[in-house]
């Protein structure tokens, strides 16, 4: 069987990095496919060296900013010389333009992940999902349980399978702490807090520095990723007067080292679907902190990290403190070991693309 999966771009992220491992991981690897819409695949793998080893597997249409029916066109080339059997989109924008193309390839079937449900909260974007599952066969999969249910509650659509996400734990694991921080420029003996996350809005990156000068003074921030924000949280970690405490590391190609150099992961976000980040530094053996939203909680119980409610800066301070406390290492990765395989996920996919084209 050939897939093609269909991504926005190849920023590093979550959603993004799900795709790829996929497409390693199938069965159908090698007659597999990954296809971003926007970009160009120069500027894709100068972000993300890792994808230069999937070179003719790796195809950037380079969709300018508006709609444009060109790339509607360029994505149906490419389905016809791959000779294409199931197009798996990933998101609202990917999950268009897989439409559109499925309308002039009919044989094609469709799967799209959601992979959160906060789009939907747009009158727009509910009757584009709405119109566009009237017009073409699209499979649903909701990538954990609540978002799943919030898809039905905003779309009155019932997804077709729930498939948690998953991780390599053969890539993911404890790692040694010291030489971790000694690599990435970090400093010993504290406590230090991690963020994985683009530098984007709602990521809770400046809730982390409003309250890092009420933790103890040995415990700093340390940051990974990038985006249009660093200059911002660059210029208000200043004007806090702890930007000594806080570490911006940029795009990090190694996240096993990142994971292994902190003690708590946070992820303090508005809104989320099952974050890949949670998943990693768990199978790193790192306590979580994160925000009571999408489907983190039916991953993360009290003996692997501290949820908190959106919006109580309070209640994230104290469950910082507290997570550090938690006992880290091969217990927390035995959790997520068995939730959260990458194989699994594959797998389960894989059958799902059988049972639609039998």
């Amino acid at each position: 069987m050939n897939v093609l999966h269909l991504v926005q771009h190849f920023k590093i992220g979550g959603l993004e990095k799900m795709a790829v491992t996929l497409m390693q991981k199938s069965q159908f690897a090698d007659s597999s496919v990954v296809v971003s819409l926007e970009g160009t695949l120069g500027e894709a793998v100068e972000g993300w060296p890792q994808l230069a080893s999937f070179e003719g597997r790796l195809i950037c249409l380079n969709k300018p900013a508006k709609f444009d029916m060109n790339t509607v066109s360029k994505l149906t080339e490419v389905i016809k010389k791959f000779n294409i059997d199931v197009i798996h989109s990933h998101h609202i924008g990917p999950m268009f333009y897989a439409s559109m193309a499925c309308i002039r390839n009919r044989r094609v079937k469709h799967v799209s992940t959601i992979h959160d449900a906060w789009y939907l909260k747009s009158f727009k974007q509910r009757l584009i999902t709405k119109v566009l599952n009237k017009l073409t066969k699209i499979s649903w999969v909701a990538d954990a349980q609540v978002v799943a249910n919030d898809f039905y509650n905003e779309t009155a659509i019932q997804t077709d399978k729930t498939i948690l996400n998953g991780i390599d734990f053969k890539q993911f694991v404890c790692g040694d702490e010291p030489n971790a921080r000694k690599e990435l420029h970090l400093p010993q003996d504290i406590n230090l807090i991690g963020c994985s996350a683009r530098l984007e809005p709602g990521k809770g990156h400046f809730a982390l520095l409003r309250i890092l000068n009420s933790l103890p003074i040995y415990t700093e921030l340390v940051f990974a990723g990038s985006g249009s924000l660093h200059a911002e949280l660059v210029e208000y970690a200043t004007k806090l007067g702890i930007k000594d405490r806080v570490h911006f590391l940029g795009n990090v190609q190694n996240m096993p080292l990142f994971y292994s150099a902190i003690n708590v992961m946070c992820l303090y976000s508005q809104r989320e679907g099952l974050p890949l980040s949670i998943l990693e530094s768990m199978a790193c053996g790192k306590s979580i902190v994160a925000t009571d939203v999408g489907g983190i909680k039916e991953v993360l119980t009290s003996e692997q990290g501290v949820l908190v409610k959106p919006g109580d800066e309070v209640g994230l301070k104290k469950a910082l403190i507290e997570a550090i406390y938690i006992k880290h290492g091969e217990c927390i990765r035995q959790h997520v070991f068995s939730i959260a395989s990458a194989t699994k996920m594959s797998a389960e996919y894989d059958h799902f693309y059988n049972g639609i084209t039998s």
